[in-house]
């Protein structure tokens, strides 16, 4: 396995982009930061796409060795991964074979979505208003699913990304972000603080993203564990319905 820098070698290979699609794409495009790694430098047949956030796709003609060395990083992630390589994944079972031979790598499902239109979103009787991240209060955002998941820096989401949240007594109540960004698509992140959660916070910023979204002419995009029941009707109270459910992989030892 090679570390690729000119991406124009696998541009063949992008039409197999079926899972988690802004992630990859964003890399292709220069919009996010992540590392590709391939077969052959000269002539790729197999990709693994690695998004700084973690997630990463297989694109192209795998074969047992490839996914030896990807399951190899799985469990020793390099520097700059957030720390992790979850593999997203179509319903492959020859895949699924040959990752779950290492002991220690366990298989999750995650809902895929598709975006059915915007819906209107009743927002809670709150005097709190929802407000654009920015420079001034990016340093407000708190919790795991917030612009540090998914970028590698603040002047690179403010740049590039953009979100909304809320503030109560001064701290973040619920934020919503771009955390996967492609030319066609945004990945919506949503994170509510655990002292303000089941107030209906996170449906009034993840309409917010939604909104921007389609305002910018892109496509709002969801993805969620098949065991977040919150993410999941958050999702689909804002315009996304579930279409089916597709496995990832991670190493826990």
């Amino acid at each position: 396995m090679k570390k690729l820098t000119d991406y124009g070698k696998i541009s063949r290979l992008t039409d197999q982009i079926s899972v988690e699609k802004p992630y990859p794409l964003s890399i292709l495009e220069g919009i996010q930061n992540g590392e590709i790694f391939v077969d052959d430098v000269d002539s790729p047949k197999v990709a693994l796409i690695w998004h700084y956030c973690g997630f990463a796709n297989i694109l192209g003609d795998y074969n047992e060795r490839f996914i030896e060395e990807t399951v190899s990083m799985m469990r020793k992630p390099l520097d700059g991964h957030s720390g992790r390589l979850a593999l997203q994944a179509e319903n492959d079972l020859k895949l699924q074979e040959m990752i779950l031979k290492t002991p220690g790598v366990s298989k999750y499902d995650r809902y895929i979505f598709e975006f059915r239109g915007e819906k209107n979103v009743t927002a809670p009787v709150t005097g709190l208003k929802t407000k654009e991240i920015n420079a001034d209060n990016y340093d407000l955002m708190r919790g795991w699913i917030v612009p540090t998941f998914s970028w590698e820096n603040k002047n690179a989401f403010l740049e590039k990304g953009f979100g909304y949240f809320l503030i109560e007594d001064g701290r973040m109540a619920a934020c919503a972000f771009s955390a996967g960004v492609s030319k066609d698509y945004v990945d919506i992140g949503v994170e509510t603080a655990e002292e303000c959660r089941g107030k209906g916070y996170g449906k009034i910023v993840a309409s917010a993203m939604v909104k921007e979204t389609l305002r910018r002419g892109k496509t709002p995009s969801w993805g969620c564990d098949t065991r977040n029941e919150a993410s999941m009707k958050i999702a689909c109270s804002v315009g996304f319905e579930i279409i089916g459910t597709h496995p990832w992989y991670k190493y826990e030892g």
